[in-house]
């Protein structure tokens, strides 16, 4: 061999060392159905081919079982460089904000432009971005053409309205109709809605784990939601029980089929799911304006992102990690393979996608549409990151479920949610 093919040679092996030593492996865990991991598997596959020195290792599983594993992991400082994380579950991982990587370290890598800042404020704790969020998604009225058109009556934009045509709607079709089922956490929702647009204040206070609204407005709240049931605007806890279960989807009950039930209170990521039982599907259904007392500085909606992907605070490699999140969450490509199987896309360039390629149905767009106008007049408010802990919605639920049976007054379920409520966000 010649002293110049020696060179050459020598030169190969080096790049080619090189190369592996310089090969970065990151781990990636999160849950989810077979569909939503063959399509997490192709895109991994897609940034593999984009940013051949990074190797994405998936560890994937179904939802039981999921936080447990989690948890143990990072027990033991075992966890992913990425987890998929549920909004509610960042208290527990990261209390103080220092349980996880800041995302705000790496803004240079992942693009938070494309993201609301009200979305990015509600995985923020004490300043640290605990991750990117995934989807966002709020609650809407969507209305059952059905019943509005044979009473002949226009959609409600106030709630006297909702509560007139509550009763002309009795009076013209019948007694089992009525203009909306809610489910327990839709009622919950809807009258704290109401109460949110009254007084200006949330319930869980959204920057500290205590209760911010008094004990007469909690009382007005729970009295406001008595008077749904009561004067048939929505179907009560206590019929739906009746009916087979409180929780039981809307589009499962015949009622519903029928057209005796004339909307839901429903999350835009869920929305197209709403019209699969009835006889025109999503033909059927309608965006309505948002229930609003006239002048509210409120509307008192919940909108949030369900989960996010946050980055260990003990991972070698952020910025691979960094690299792969900004992919997941704000490439076109990535919408085109994934859709809205992981919720309404939270970024700006992937509901785009989604929208100009017609990939979402129309009705989808215009809900999306309708919270994001809402988020940016600055009338959709922060909720805390307590709210939907397991041991407040257990408390909220248990508490109108007696209330909808009438084994307390409003005013004992207020003393109830603010004693007990306080003593919960106390210890979390």
């Amino acid at each position: 061999m010649t002293l110049a093919a020696m060179a050459a040679t020598a030169l190969v092996s080096l790049s080619a060392g090189s190369a592996l030593a310089e090969q970065t492996e990151i781990r990636f865990g999160w849950w989810g159905n077979e569909a939503r991991a063959a399509n997490t598997l192709k895109v991994i596959e897609m940034f593999e081919e984009k940013y051949p020195d990074i190797t994405v290792k998936a560890e994937y599983s179904g939802y039981n079982g999921y936080q447990t594993r989690l948890s143990t992991q990072f027990a033991g400082g075992a966890e992913p460089d990425i987890s998929q994380v549920l909004l509610a579950w960042l208290p527990l991982f990261s209390k103080d904000g220092d349980g996880f990587y800041d995302i705000n370290e790496v803004s240079d890598t992942i693009d938070l432009s494309q993201f609301l800042q009200s979305t990015l404020d509600q995985v923020t704790i004490n300043g640290r971005l605990q991750g990117v969020p995934v989807g966002s998604t709020g609650f809407l009225f969507v209305w059952n053409k059905v019943p509005w058109e044979e009473a002949g009556l226009d959609y409600p934009e106030t709630w006297d309205d909702l509560f007139e045509d509550a009763g002309l709607m009795r009076e013209r079709l019948g007694e089992d109709y009525y203009p909306i089922d809610p489910t327990i956490q839709g009622s919950i929702l809807i009258s704290l809605s109401w109460a949110m647009q009254k007084y200006n204040v949330n319930f869980v206070d959204p920057d500290k784990p205590e209760i911010a609204m008094t004990e007469e407005q909690i009382a007005d709240w729970l009295s406001f939601f008595k008077r749904l049931e009561d004067e048939h605007v929505m179907v009560s806890i206590k019929d739906r029980i009746a009916l087979g279960g409180a929780e039981k989807p809307t589009t499962e009950m015949s009622e519903w089929v029928e057209g005796k039930w004339g909307g839901i209170y429903s999350q835009d990521a869920t929305l197209t799911s709403r019209g699969d039982t009835l006889p025109d599907g999503l033909d059927q259904l309608d965006v309505g304006p948002y229930v609003m007392i006239p002048g509210a500085e409120t509307t008192g909606m919940m909108s949030r992102t369900g989960f996010v992907y946050s980055i260990s605070k003990n991972s070698e490699h952020p910025e691979a990690a960094a690299k792969f999140i900004n992919y997941l969450t704000t490439d076109p490509d990535v919408a085109r393979v994934i859709g809205v199987s992981r919720a309404i896309p939270a970024s700006k360039a992937q509901w785009d996608v989604l929208v100009s390629e017609n990939l979402i149905p129309p009705i989808q767009v215009e809900g999306t549409d309708q919270i994001t106008e809402l988020t940016e007049a600055g009338l959709v408010p922060k909720f805390s990151l307590y709210f939907e802990h397991p041991l407040m919605y257990r408390l909220l639920y248990d508490t109108f479920e007696q209330l909808s049976f009438g084994k307390i007054t409003p005013e004992q379920g207020a003393e109830s949610l603010m004693k007990k409520g306080n003593r919960i966000l106390s210890k979390l």
